[in-house]
């Protein structure tokens, strides 16, 4: 599993964007619990400020976030709506879960290529506080997707930004 940096410079958007390679080499394992939008290949992609120097530790999360579908026992799937709270996820920072989604960048919604007859996806990884994983875990990820847009929270990483509960 690798991740792969492109710039602002070379994207056209405003930010620059890290993205798994290699993840989708493998089908994920989908289940009864796999929305429609869900792919069995897949890449996970964090879009990041162009300024952000630091980036390999979001690179080591995005690696990490890219196997670990096929290190569980069954393997298991990354779909839409999906946390896995760690604790500790940046250093000085209050983010402590990955939350996986569709991309709110139109562009990257759709199969990005296919790979052996299977569409392959992007899943955009965002991160959540303690407070907001709590909040997701009570009311649903449409909950704290709402929560987002009253929030205004930004398509980049900002690994200082406080809880919105």
């Amino acid at each position: 599993m690798g991740c792969a940096y492109f710039p602002a410079d070379k994207t056209g958007r405003p930010w620059g964007t890290l993205c798994s390679y290699g993840m989708s080499l493998t089908p994920m394992a989908l289940d009864e619990q796999a929305e429609d939008t869900d792919t069995k290949r897949a890449e996970i992609i964090v879009y990041v400020n162009e300024g952000e120097t630091e980036l390999d530790d979001i690179a080591n999360w995005v690696r990490w976030a890219g196997a670990f579908p096929f290190l569980q026992e069954p393997q298991t799937f990354l779909g839409w709506g999906h946390t896995i709270h760690l604790h500790n996820v940046f250093e000085h920072s209050e983010l402590t879960t990955l939350l996986t989604l569709s991309s709110i960048v139109t562009a990257d919604n759709e199969p990005a290529f296919q790979l052996e007859g299977d569409d392959v996806g992007f899943i955009w990884l965002t991160f959540l506080t303690d407070a907001e994983y709590a909040f997701k875990k009570e009311n649903g990820v449409n909950a704290i997707l709402d929560l987002f847009g009253e929030h205004q929270h930004p398509v980049t990483l900002d690994r200082g930004r406080k809880s919105y509960v």
